[in-house]
Formats: C-alpha cells, structure tokens, sequence
C-alpha cells in the first residue's frame, strides 16, 4: 500500500474514530440539553390560595411521580392535566391553574421524574411519557375520560400529544410546539443520526392519530423553539382543529397572554 493510501486510511480511520466519540458523548448529555429540572425537599409546602391535594403516582422503577390536585368549588366539568416544560416544578404561578379552573376544571400538574418531589431518573421516552400515561390511567379512575382535557406547554406540548394518541381524551391544547425533537436534532446536528435521540416526541405522527380537537397556540418571537418550524405541524390538523400566531409573544409567559386568557374560555366550552 502506498504511504498516501495509508495516510487517507489512517485519516478516514481518524475520523470514525472521533465521529463515534461525538455520537457517543451527545446521546450521554442529552439530559443536561433538555432538561432543567428544580427538585424540591420531602416537607416542602405549598402556598396556593385555592383547595389542592399532594398526589404521588407509583410508576416503574420503583420511581413516584408527585402532582397538585387543584379542585374548583363546586362539582367539577372535568379535569385539565398541564404538562409543563422542561425547567422547574409544580410550585408555580396560580395563573396556571387558575385559567382553567375559572372555567369549572379541577386540574392536576405533575411533575416529571427529577423536577419537584418526584423521584427517579429519566432515562429515556418510555420513563418521561409513560409515567405520565400512568398517571393519566389513574385519573380515568376519578373522572369520565371524555372530561379529561389535556394541555402541553414547550417540551410538555409532544408528552401531551403522546398521552392524547393513545387515549381519547376530550380534547388537546398545545402551547408553543415543536415539531418533534427529532427535528429539532436535525436543525441544530443535522451530522448525526436520528436514532440516537432518546426522547423523539414525535409530535407529527402523535396529531394523525388523534379525533378529538387539537387547538395549537404558536408564539410569534419563540426564541427557544423555531416557529417557523413547529408550524409545520398545521399540516396534520383538519376542519375540528384550530391554530394561532400569537403576535409578538416570545416563549414564556404564554399563560399570561391576553388572546390565550380570552380564547381558552371558548375553546373549552365549544367542545
């Protein structure tokens, strides 16, 4: 073999070699990129002005998954479960509960493995979306699965789409989506294999398995998640479903926004 034959191979060779270490150290900090969570201690105590309960949900892995149970006065329309994103816990602003619970919802607001007072690691999709399909099994114990309205903020809007997929919920509501994190690989490493992503979230193929209305809030000025790509997803919405720019608002704070205050209250009570 000649010496620039042998310098290509050992190049070539090279580059495998550190190709496998980038694959290798990016499925291994993909927690630490997703992830934010806020843990809270054992005795922590709550401070909402509004009848709740401490839940915990027994899961796989010996792991709990803790939530708030927030109840209206009187008899319940039914119960919203806020998947939230991927930072923080369930020791948040009332304005999230209040804006449905205004409207005659119980809602409960879990955390996942980690976040809060739940325990356990999150290792891969089936612990972060079938925890939450565990709890929302329990909660088909207390109320008429066709009263169970489900909402997903940011990383929470593909668990969300994941658990209405597989049940029949009485609808899905999505704040600030993503396509799916899968293309969200693709636009900041489109070098690396998709199979290496271990939380897909398919987002996409979830909303062409569900019936029941879909209705999506975008942010205009998303600075975290890429609008011009989550909107891709309108493509899999039909004549039940709605979706809205909303003008100027960036990824936070979307529960405060005026049009999602005013459009909310409508939207559960047309379903």
């Amino acid at each position: 073999m000649s010496k620039t034959k042998k310098s290509l191979l050992a190049t070539f060779i090279t580059f495998c070699i550190l190709y496998v270490a980038v694959c290798v150290y990016f499925y291994n900090i993909q927690n630490s990129i997703l992830f934010s969570p806020r843990p809270l201690p054992v005795d922590h105590t709550y401070n909402y002005d509004f009848d709740f309960e401490e839940r915990f949900f027994e899961a796989t892995d010996n792991a709990q998954i803790h939530a708030i149970h927030a109840k209206v006065e009187d008899s319940a329309k039914g119960l919203v479960i806020y998947f939230h994103g991927n930072a923080g816990n369930n020791d948040t602003s009332p304005a999230k509960f209040s804006l449905f619970m205004n409207e005659g919802y119980d809602v409960l607001y879990p955390d996942y493995r980690g976040f809060g007072k739940s325990t356990g690691m999150l290792k891969n999709e089936e612990d972060l979306v079938g925890d939450m399909m565990i709890l929302y099994n329990e909660m088909t114990k207390e109320y008429e699965e066709s009263t169970i309205f489900l909402l997903g903020y940011s990383m929470g809007s593909g668990i969300a789409a994941q658990v209405a997929a597989a049940n029949d919920p009485k609808g899905l509501m999505l704040w600030t989506p993503y396509y799916s994190m899968v293309d969200m690989k693709n636009a900041a490493y489109p070098f690396l294999p998709s199979f290496l992503v271990r939380y897909p979230l398919r987002t996409d193929l979830a909303l062409q398995k569900i019936d029941e209305p879909i209705t999506v809030f975008y942010a205009e000025n998303d600075q975290v998640l890429p609008v011009e790509r989550a909107i891709k997803l309108n493509q899999f919405l039909d004549g039940n479903d709605q979706h809205y720019m909303l003008e100027g608002q960036r990824h936070n704070g979307l529960f405060f926004n005026k049009e999602v205050r005013r459009k909310t209250p409508e939207i559960l009570k047309n379903m």
